[in-house]
């Protein structure tokens, strides 16, 4: 099948912006630059709020519905060997490189490596909850449930997980919360003429610039740090998606988008690899002395994001890579 070029153009600038996010927080949460919290909450507030939902719309906009239950648990075997793999590899890579350094804002045990498999460790939370959406979905697709009868289930799921009305297991509250994410982007695929509807992207503009206004004014002192849906930002994430993805479809290739496609098309490399390379990154200039604000902010995030390209590429030249992070291709290009 032809891939969207849009598409990789999309994943590439998302995975941009989060590692930017990452970066800032990194340095936020170290608290020695205080000066600079109003610019580093908005552009967290801000970033937070659409990066995941987006992510996970966009695995949603690609996302192929199977026809039967052999045909389903055909495809959770990939999902499983491409995502868990990945995810429990990086898992221990995070938590040794924490016990490596001295300067971590939250250290993992060891003892946390034997709950993975029920408490993801740090940003590897997507790669987790993820792989169960695609259950979800798909458990759901083989029952032949309508389309919008299926959206309305997850939005139902969401307000669950929203009230905190019963303690949810993290599966189920992680499940419960993005599968409508990942939805709204399979219906945007579904429904390709709403990427060019404006007075939708009309309506998306101005029900996240309202949902903004509500986090901000009621999300309380941590409003800008938001990984997971709240009460006070899920209209803001939830308009988000039809919002970026009106703006992703409608850019115009060229160099900076043939730049983003290339990045795009392996935007999971990136995100696995992003996270320990800017922290160590981070630690080592604070440790050789640097203190300007903005030059550690620039140089971290251009060295992590350098890096996870480097890896990209080491990746394309090395075959054995693929089997940390792309185990299931592994074998179709060991024949090449």
């Amino acid at each position: 099948m032809k891939r969207i070029a849009w598409l990789d153009v999309a994943k590439g600038i998302t995975i941009f912006f989060v590692v930017l996010v990452h970066v800032l927080e990194g340095i936020y949460k170290t608290g020695q630059y205080r000066q600079f919290n109003f610019f580093a909450e908005a552009t967290m507030g801000i970033l937070f709020t659409f990066v995941m939902p987006v992510f996970f719309a966009l695995s949603g906009f690609v996302y192929k519905p199977v026809s039967g239950l052999k045909s389903l648990l055909a495809s959770l075997k990939k999902k499983i060997i491409s995502l868990g793999v990945p995810y429990i590899i990086f898992s221990v890579i995070y938590v040794m490189l924490q016990h490596l350094g001295t300067d971590v804002h939250h250290l993992n045990s060891w003892q946390d490596l034997a709950h993975i498999g029920v408490l993801p460790i740090g940003y590897l939370w997507y790669l987790y909850v993820l792989f169960f959406v695609f259950v979800l979905v798909g458990l759901l697709s083989i029952l032949n449930i309508s389309p919008i009868l299926q959206l309305t289930i997850y939005l139902l799921l969401l307000v669950l997980s929203l009230s905190q009305i019963i303690h949810l297991p993290y599966i189920l509250q992680g499940v419960c919360m993005w599968t409508s994410s990942f939805y709204i982007g399979y219906l945007l695929k579904k429904k390709p003429l709403m990427l060019h509807d404006r007075l939708l992207f009309i309506m998306s503009v101005a029900l996240f610039a309202l949902g903004c206004i509500v986090q901000a004014n009621f999300g309380g002192s941590t409003w800008f740090v938001t990984d997971m849906m709240t009460p006070t930002d899920v209209l803001a994430k939830l308009s988000s998606i039809p919002l970026f993805l009106y703006l992703f479809s409608h850019i115009k290739l060229g160099s900076v988008g043939n730049y983003f496609t290339n990045c795009g098309r392996y935007s999971l490399i990136i995100y696995l690899v992003h996270a320990p390379a800017a922290s160590v990154i981070r630690i080592a200039l604070q440790k050789l002395g640097l203190e300007s604000y903005v030059l550690l902010v620039f140089l971290t995030l251009i060295s992590a994001w350098c890096i996870s390209l480097l890896v990209v590429r080491l990746v394309q030249n090395i075959p054995w890579l693929s089997l940390v992070f792309n185990p299931y291709q592994y074998p179709h290009r060991k024949q090449k």
